[in-house]
């Protein structure tokens, strides 16, 4: 890996180094996409990767070629000690409102993870009803 690639893989850990020292194991990333489009549905991740995780190129998916997604979607469901993935349809978004379907679709995520989380980290999103006594 290269110099400059390492570092700023540490730079973008350092949060969750700190959480880990603070004796949190099990951080949960979660994310969307598709909030922004009139048409379509919300997509959203949730990942726990394992505290020595370190897989060059990981980014912002919008900084990210789609070959690029695609070859690390492959390496993070190998190494993630779990994920999972939501899919909220138009309709249900336009039931819900945009925002409850994300929350709606984050809530799924994180029910579906084999291993619950200590902590999530979500992207724009927050006091998020994960109904917590499920997990």
């Amino acid at each position: 890996m290269k110099e400059k690639e390492e570092e700023r893989l540490k730079l973008l850990k350092q949060y969750e180094e700190d959480l880990h020292n603070k004796g949190i194991e099990y951080i949960c990333g979660i994310d969307e996409a598709g909030r922004g489009p009139l048409a379509g549905p919300v997509v959203v991740g949730a990942v726990i990767m394992p505290k020595n995780s370190f897989i060059e190129g990981v980014n912002d998916s919008k900084k990210v070629s789609e070959k690029k997604r695609e070859k690390l979607y492959d390496q993070i469901t190998k190494e993630a000690i779990a994920w999972s993935v939501a899919v909220i349809s138009p309709k249900e978004i336009d039931e819900l409102n945009i925002l409850n379907a994300t929350k709606k679709g984050l809530t799924i995520c994180v029910q579906e993870l084999k291993q619950k989380p200590d902590l999530i980290l979500a992207d724009a999103l927050n006091h998020i009803n994960t109904l917590r006594n499920t997990i």
